[in-house]
């Protein structure tokens, strides 16, 4: 993934037409793109506990090797589809009992397998999440499966796979404006989350284009109903997503994350029945960070990225990560 947006330029007067040609084609990248800064640094598979590694050494090479197959295969088509991977489920949906106790051995083989071989990575949650106030619990425990294979300054191997299909460039392009507008527009909580109203959300993403229906579809309508049939490769007007769809979808890819709005989580506002609050999920976190979305946004508007803003991320990052080492200190439960 690229971590620059600037080329420095070559001015050898001597370069060949297609060194030029080469050079303007990279330059049109120059601007923010979906993960061109370090994202947030997300925590690896959990260790595998003694009892499950030395059950699942005891077991003979072709019983071993029928379950590593099946969970590896599991996290390999799930994590394509951009399914979050739950750590438990995936292991009693690869056939693995809890009886057989060598659940945490068979998860961390199948993660190295992924890893080796596609060059694929299972990350989990950030620890600055992790430890928000009020996430929901069945984050704590899912995984995503992403690309780790190094890329080049201008990201010709992101590029090269994500460009393939238009809807692609379109599913990440909407993702980072809508979390774009989260953490721009939202409203700043003291765990240092920030949430939007679904209606103020689609208000903004109606300025940006008005293709995009100002309110979002009313509880029971046909819109609404539909909002759960996301179909990639389905577009709305010309190249505006249906964002009904894509928006529930990306809450599924947890990309975002969808509450219900109370007076615990939304007290300076004046809330309507069936109100809706979204905020920046797991992986948008772990695939495209707070500096990039910062960048993007000054970018946007023509400003530097905010220094008060990138420090507060920066001591998020560092706090987490002492977290991280003193949890791998203290060794792996038993599960």
């Amino acid at each position: 993934m690229p971590r620059s947006g600037k080329r420095k330029h070559d001015d050898d007067d001597d370069d060949d037409d297609d060194d030029d040609n080469l050079l303007d084609e990279d330059d049109r990248f120059g601007e923010p793109m979906f993960s061109q800064l370090p994202p947030e640094a997300s925590q690896s598979v959990k260790p595998e506990t003694e009892s499950h590694r030395k059950n699942l050494d005891n077991l003979n090479i072709e019983a071993q090797e029928k379950h590593l197959v099946s969970i590896s295969r599991l996290i390999l088509f799930r994590g394509l589809e951009k399914e979050p991977i739950d750590r438990l489920k995936v292991t009693k949906d690869a056939g693995i009992a809890g009886k057989d106790n060598i659940g945490s051995a068979a998860f961390q083989e199948a993660s190295r397998r992924l890893r080796n071989v596609f060059g694929f990575e299972l990350n989990k949650i950030p620890k600055y999440m992790e430890n928000q106030k009020g996430m929901p619990p069945r984050f704590k425990d899912r995984y995503y499966l992403q690309n780790d294979i190094g890329d080049t300054q201008q990201g010709h191997h992101s590029r090269a796979i994500h460009s393939v299909h238009q809807s692609s460039c379109i599913e990440k392009g909407f993702i980072l404006l809508v979390n774009g507008l989260i953490f721009c527009k939202g409203e700043s909580k003291s765990n240092s989350t920030r949430k939007i109203l679904e209606r103020d959300l689609y208000r903004y993403l109606h300025r940006v284009d008005d293709a995009i229906p100002e309110e979002p579809p009313v509880h029971g309508s046909t819109r609404f109903k539909a909002r759960s049939q996301y179909c990639r490769g389905t577009q709305g007007e010309g190249l505006t997503p249906n964002v009904d769809t894509l928006l529930e979808q990306g809450v599924n890819w947890d990309y975002f994350i969808k509450e219900k709005a109370t007076e615990d989580n939304c007290s300076s506002q004046n809330l309507d029945e069936g109100d809706i609050l979204y905020s920046i999920g797991p992986r948008s976190a772990i695939e495209i960070g707070r500096r990039q979305i910062i960048v993007f946004c000054a970018s946007i508007l023509g400003e530097a990225p905010d220094p008060s803003m990138l420090r507060e991320i920066e001591e998020d990052i560092e706090d987490g990560e002492e977290e991280i080492e003193d949890t791998y200190m203290e060794g792996p439960e038993d599960s």
